[in-house]
Parts: structure tokens; sequence; C-alpha cells
């Protein structure tokens, strides 16, 4: 009984456990029937499908639209575009093609060739130092640092190119090309800031035609009193383009207009039957006189005519012209035609001209800088011929031009004289004229403006590429 007592909660245990077991024995083992019923799904009837068509047997004509293309064999002389580059060379003192195609390390047979062919075609005629050289080249797989010239191409004037190229059979020839030039009318919208010279020229104006402009207004306007900052001009220019839109000629003035504080200047190029080209103002009068009021494109009067105090002297003395301030280097003409009596080093006047232009009157310029081209004694020079240029020689305190004017010998106030208006039109020229003038003055004002882009037909380079400089 003692024994019974002590291992009684273990035979309970171990009798529980037993019952648990038994238990999940037999309701695994339950018959289905005693759980929910077995309901299984009817089958669906067959579908029977017909047995397929043959396939109609392939021909070579089902696979034309999937026959691939057979690569191009490459030649040689047939390069990739990825082996082409092009390089822009320039003609330093002392080179010749040759020589700049051995710079590069084209081959020496190549280089023979092709100087020889550009020789031949450039007819002894020679080429200036800076002249372009442009080059398209091929890089060869087996001599990478020896490149091969397809076409080398050099213009030395816009109407006129010379190019060598590459043939199939790796010779090379020559060949010299011509480009058509037509008449081209642009104008001019510009500014006057500083003197009507410098505003021009940066407004895209040649330096002949602004000249031009100058002179004829030289006859009517007085540049001392009229001219101030901010007054706007125009110029009509015709040019001669290249068929491929390269400048020939930048431009001849056609006519202009100067816009004063109370009219307008307007001068016009016209040839009557017979004579030379002249300019006229809308009536068809000539602009030009015996003598030109102003010998030069000047801002402003430093110093009148008359007693005065003698600025580096310092004592009062006459003073026997005019002095316009103007920059170094401004053109200065001669005022009428007339003779050189004198040209050279004056005592205080510095470089010193003197005109002779009829037996009673006489012109002086004073302070240049230098002659103009040409002028010495004796020589003989038309109105409004540059004959120096303005500067600071002699006794002056500043770049200007000292004028004066001779009357029998004796000088006088070249501000206050006067001279008459020379021809008119008449006839079939006036009746010419008035056409042209009135075509002018609408071109004026329509007339597309100067194009400042590169000419059309420009050239890529390759920046990274070396280019030999001046």
């Amino acid at each position: 009984m003692a024994a019974l007592r002590l291992f009684r909660p273990a035979l309970f245990v171990v009798a529980s456990i037993g019952a648990t077991v038994g238990a999940t024995m037999v309701m695994h083992y339950r018959p289905a029937s005693d759980a929910v019923a077995d309901v299984r799904p009817t089958p669906e009837p067959a579908i029977v499908l017909p047995d397929p068509q043959p396939a109609p047997p392939l021909t070579a004509a089902d696979f034309q639209g999937f026959r691939l293309k057979p690569a191009d064999p490459q030649t040689d002389d047939e390069p990739s575009a990825a082996d082409r580059y092009e390089l822009t060379l320039r003609l330093e003192r002392g080179d010749t093609v040759e020589k700049v195609l051995a710079d590069i390390n084209v081959s020496p047979a190549d280089r023979r060739q092709i100087d020889a062919e550009f020789r031949a075609a450039l007819k002894k005629r020679r080429l200036p130092i800076g002249q372009s050289i442009e080059l398209q080249l091929q890089t060869l797989p087996d001599q990478p640092d020896a490149p091969r010239v397809l076409t080398l191409s050099v213009r030395p004037q816009p109407q006129r190119e010379y190019i060598v190229r590459r043939r199939d059979d790796g010779s090379y020839e020559a060949l010299e090309k011509i480009y058509k030039l037509s008449p081209r009318i642009v104008r001019i919208e510009a500014v006057r800031k500083g003197s009507l010279q410098q505003s021009g020229t940066r407004a895209g104006a040649p330096t002949t035609a602004i000249l031009e402009f100058i002179r004829a207004l030289s006859y009517d306007v007085d540049f001392q009193r009229e001219l101030k900052e901010g007054q706007h001009f125009a110029l009509l220019l015709e040019q001669q383009v290249t068929s491929d839109g390269h400048i020939a000629d930048p431009g001849r003035l056609l006519a202009g207009e100067l816009r004063l504080a109370n009219r307008t200047v307007t001068i016009m190029r016209f040839r009557p039957h017979g004579g030379a080209d002249g300019f006229y103002d809308p009536k068809g009068e000539s602009v030009v006189r015996s003598f030109l009021r102003t010998p030069m494109d000047a801002s402003h009067v430093t110093s009148g005519f008359g007693v005065r105090m003698h600025p580096i002297l310092g004592f009062s003395a006459m003073h026997t012209g005019v002095d316009f301030a103007a920059p170094v280097g401004t053109p200065i003409f001669a005022a009428g035609a007339g003779k050189v009596v004198m040209a050279g080093p004056n005592g205080g006047y510095g470089i010193f001209v003197k005109l002779q232009h009829t037996n009673q009157i006489g012109t002086g310029y004073g302070h240049m800088s230098r002659l103009g081209p040409g002028i010495r004694p004796g020589v003989m020079v038309r109105q409004g011929q540059v004959i120096g240029f303005v500067g600071s020689t002699g006794l002056s305190t500043g770049p200007h031009l000292h004028y004066e004017f001779y009357r029998n010998g004796h000088a006088v106030n070249p501000l206050t004289q006067k001279f008459a208006m020379r021809a008119a039109l008449g006839g079939k020229d006036l009746a010419r004229f008035r056409a042209l003038s009135r075509q002018y003055l609408s071109e004026l004002k329509h007339a597309p403006l100067v194009a400042e882009a590169p000419p059309a037909g420009a050239r890529k380079t390759n920046a990274a590429l070396l280019a030999h400089d001046e």
C-alpha cells in the first residue's frame, strides 16, 4: 500500500496519456460515411477536334523578305567615316605645302605628289603668309601616326579655290574651282559715337566706303558745328558675293544719309552719260564744291582763327589757322585739287603739307603723324585724296590738325570761306537719276542689313587638333 501511494501520481499521468492517444486513433480511423458525404462531380463529355490540314511545303520565295544583304567589303580606298577627320593649317613664313604636310607626318611619296600637283594648278601664283589650308585626312590602322591625305584645298580668293584629291588608284589630281559672283545690295545703320569713320567701321562698313561717305559730306556739312554724338546715319552698299556665300567685295558705296539736328543730308552715286561716277543730292545737284568745308572727319574745333595765348610758348600770338581735334591716325583730305609745294618737317608745324590750288588760293595742314601715300613736293593731288594722318608733331599739346587757308599768300579764316556748287544734272541724265534716286531712297530703309555671321560654306575644323599659328 505504501508503494501504491508512492507511484499513484505517475500512474495517473500514464493513464491520462494512454486515454488521449487512444481517442485520437479512434477518430482518425472513422469511416467516411460517418463524415461528410463524398460528392464527386459528373465528368463532362470530351471535345474531339478535327485533324489539322497539312501545311504547304516552303519554297525559296517565302524567304525573300528575310534575306540579309551581304556586307560591302571594306577597302583602303573606301575608308569608313570613323577613320576620317578634318584639319586646318596655316602657312608660316618660308612654308610650302610639302613642308606643312611633312609636319603632320604624311608619307614622303604622297606629300611630294600633292605638292607637285598643287604647284601645277597654282601656276606660279604665290600664297600669302597666314593662308589657310583645309585637309581631309584618313587614319590608317597599320600606320596610325602617318595619316593619308584624301583632299587638300586652298582658297586664296573668295571666287577661286584649288583642290588636290586622291584618286581610287592612290594617285592625286588637282583642279581649280571658279565660283560665280553676283551683286547684293545691303545697308548699314549706325549711330555716331566718336568720329564718323570709327562709328561706321564698328557697324561693319568697309574703310573705302566710309571714307567716300565722309568726303561727299565734307562739301556741305560743317563737321565742327553740326556733328553731334548720337546722330544716326545709314549707308547703302553693293557687295559682290560668290555662289556659296563668300563675300568677294565688302561693298561699294551707292548712297548714304546723315540725320543732323535740323536736316538730313543724302548723297547718291551716279554716272552721267559720258562722264565719271560722282555723288549728287536728291535734286540731282553735284555735292562737289571748289573746296571741302572741313578737310577731315573732325570732332570739334579746339582753337579758332585769330589772336590767342599760345598754349606752349605762353604769350599772345596770331593763330593763323583752325585746330580740329581728332584721334591719331584720322585721315586728312586735300581740300581741293592742287600741287604739293611742301611736305615734311616744318618747325613748330611738325610734319606739314602745303598745297597750291590756284594762283591765289592755297591750304596748309600741320602736326601730322605721317604723310599720305605718295605725297611729296611736286606731285599733283585730287580733291579728297588722303594727304596725311592726324598726329601731334611739332609744338602741339595733343593730337589735332592745324588747318590754314591762304588767299594771295595771306592766311584767312577757313570757316568763313564760301564756295559755289558745281554742276547739276539735266535732260536724260536727270530722268535716269530721278528713277535711281527713288530706288536708293527705298533701299536705304528696306534693304537687308549687313550680315555679321560667317560666310556660308565655311568649313568646320577640329579644335582639338593642332594648327600652325604665326
